[in-house]
This record gives structure tokens, sequence and C-alpha cells, in this order.
């Protein structure tokens, strides 16, 4: 069954919750203290902690603090367990990261189903990580070769061209040359950087998945936004095909990952929308909601292309050739949602796509 590490002060329930979880199967650690609680939650790794609230010492909130703080063990599930059922006490516990808050006493089935309930939601989320880590593998196996080849393969061509020949080509050949390394360099980096970037937050996001951490807090305006959507729009030689409309708004995310957001938006929608068709930005509220859309009128996607977007998938890239790891829009989503937002797309019927992120005021 489960290793579960039980701390509480009183002996005789300590020592008669122990017996009811090792008779279901468990194997079950006590500590009479909160101390002696975190060094057999450091030493055993345990699957589940119940920890008593009033302690003397350490208390039941240390303890659970120390552990969210760790690394290595703030991922492990805890439940409370105190004969305090005043909602200011429960709110405090869980907005410390408990997972469950148990009221004594309790009845022996009460506390299996709690310690039951709180196993199969860990099981579960460990199945999603494993699953998430076999997609991203399959993708990076089928997608990252081609889009590391492809760049390494002009850089080293036009190097070996300039090393080799430089003496009889002209000034303008050698800088179409070094231009091209530039660009493969590039593309190089802006690959490397997305893929760093989208493996930390999934890592970030499976190590919280019951309760988030915020790694992207910050704040930035429409400044940021303009800037980001300009500069993108200009190194794909298309800046008057881009429409700003942005309300001066302070948005909840620090200033570089907003501009990557903004960035990969805006490269996706000029990557699937004809020169010369318009790609719009824009800022502004929505009832208490902070909104940036970015919206173009290119070849859409459909239902089950917006359902299935995810790290290393593309759609129809045989019939369309286009060129990226299928990274951007699953970054992006995985940003907005470390900021504690809320990412949308949308295919309306008369074409082009358009990509929602808000932010609760």
């Amino acid at each position: 069954m489960a290793r579960i590490v039980l701390i509480d002060d009183e002996d005789a329930l300590r020592e008669a919750f122990a017996e009811i979880l090792s008779a279901d199967g468990h194997e079950t650690f006590v500590a009479s203290t909160g101390i002696a609680g975190l060094e057999a939650v450091r030493r055993e790794r345990p699957d589940l902690v119940i920890c008593d609230v009033n302690m003397p010492g350490l208390d039941g909130y240390g303890v659970l603090e120390a552990l969210r703080v760790d690394p290595l063990l703030s991922a492990i599930p805890f439940l409370f367990l105190t004969g305090l059922d005043a909602p200011d006490r429960v709110r405090m516990g869980m907005n410390l990261g408990a997972d469950d808050y148990l009221v004594k006493p309790m009845a022996s089935a009460s506390l299996l189903a709690a310690v039951a309930a709180r196993l199969a939601r860990r099981e579960a989320s460990q199945r999603e990580a494993k699953q998430q880590v076999e997609e991203m593998r399959r993708g990076v196996a089928v997608l990252l070769p081609h889009e590391l080849r492809t760049p390494l393969t002009a850089i080293i061509g036009s190097a070996q061209l300039i090393r080799d020949s430089h003496g009889a080509m002209s000034a303008q050949e050698i800088e179409e040359m070094a231009s091209a390394i530039v660009r493969g360099a590039q593309r190089l980096h802006r690959m490397t950087e997305n893929y760093l970037l989208y493996a930390g937050l999934e890592l970030e996001r499976l190590a919280h998945s019951e309760a988030p951490a915020r790694p992207l807090l910050g704040t930035c305006g429409a400044a940021d936004v303009g800037e980001a959507a300009l500069a993108q729009a200009t190194e794909r030689g298309r800046e008057g095909d881009l429409r700003l409309d942005l309300g001066e708004i302070t948005m909840p995310v620090g200033a570089p990952y907003l501009r990557k957001i903004v960035s990969e938006l805006v490269d996706n929608a000029l990557k699937f929308s004809e020169l010369g068709a318009e790609v719009k930005v824009s800022l502004g509220r929505s009832g208490s909601a902070v909104v940036l859309e970015v919206s173009d009128s290119g070849r859409g996607m459909t239902p089950d292309q917006i359902a299935e977007v995810g790290a290393f998938r593309q759609f129809d890239r045989a019939r369309f050739e286009q060129q990226g790891s299928g990274l951007g829009l699953a970054l992006v989503r995985a940003m907005i949602e470390a900021s504690g937002g809320r990412f949308e797309l949308a295919s309306p019927r008369a074409g082009g796509t358009r990509a929602r992120a808000s932010w609760s005021a």
C-alpha cells in the first residue's frame, strides 16, 4: 500500500490512528513532535503525511511550511489532523498548501476514506506526469532532430563556403553567407530557449499539480506588448501587417515572460497568414479581467486541432511545410497559466485564429 508518516503529540490518538492505518495495509511511521516528524519525512520519503496542528514547539503549520519550501519534499500530499474546526484555521492550513483538513474525533472509516482519496489523487498525478513525459519524448524524437538539423546544415554549409572559397567570393556573397549563419543561429537559440523554458514550467506544474506555483509573477504594461509585437513583425518583414490597439493597462506577469508570450503569438499569427493580411494585437479589459488578444485571418484551426495543442505538436506539417518545433502555443499556454492567467484559442467560421489570454484583477 502506502508509506505514511503520522505526526501527533497525543500518545493515545497517535497509536490508535497508526493501528488503523497499519491494519489497512499501510506502512506507518509515527512521531510525537514536529521536529521528529520532519526528520521522519526526510528519512522515509513517504507517500503521505498526516500531521496534527496544535503541538508544542514546531506545530503543524511549521511542519507544512518546512516541507513546502524543500524541493525534494514539497510534492508530498499533506493532511492536517486537528480538533479545531474554525473556518479561519481551515483556510490558513489550505492557504499554506495542505491537501485536506480532518477534524478530530473521526471514525476509522472517515480516516481511511480520506487517506484513500488523497493517495488516489497522487497516483493520478503521477500517471499524468508519466504520460506528459512520454508524449514529450515522442515529440522530441519526431520533430527535434529535423529542427536541429535544418539550421545546423545552413550554419555549417555557409561557414564552410566562407572558409574554403572566401578568396573568390565578393563582399556581397560573404555578407549573404554570414547572414545565413546568423539566421540559423538565431533559430537554434530561439528553439533552445523555448524548449528549456517549457521543460522548466512543465516540471514546476507537475511538482505543484494540486497547488500550482506562480513562478512568472511581475508587472508590465502596454509598452512591453507593443515592443514585442513590433519586434516580431519586423523580424518577418511585415511591420505593415501589424495593427496595435493597446490600452494603458498594467498586467500581472513579468515583462520578460509577457514579451515571450506576445512574440510567440504574433509569430504564429504571421506564420499562418498571407503577406499583406492583418494581424491585430489588442490589450484591454473585460469586466475585471485584463485581456490580451492576437488575431489573424489565416487558415485557422479545426476544433480538434485546438483541443490537441501541445508540445512538439504540428498540424498538417507535410501539407504546409512550416518550420518550427510545434512548441510555441504549448509554451504560451504554460506561461500564461504559470502566471495565474487563462489561455483560449478560437477559430471563427470566417477564418483565422484568435488567441486570448486573460488575468483576473
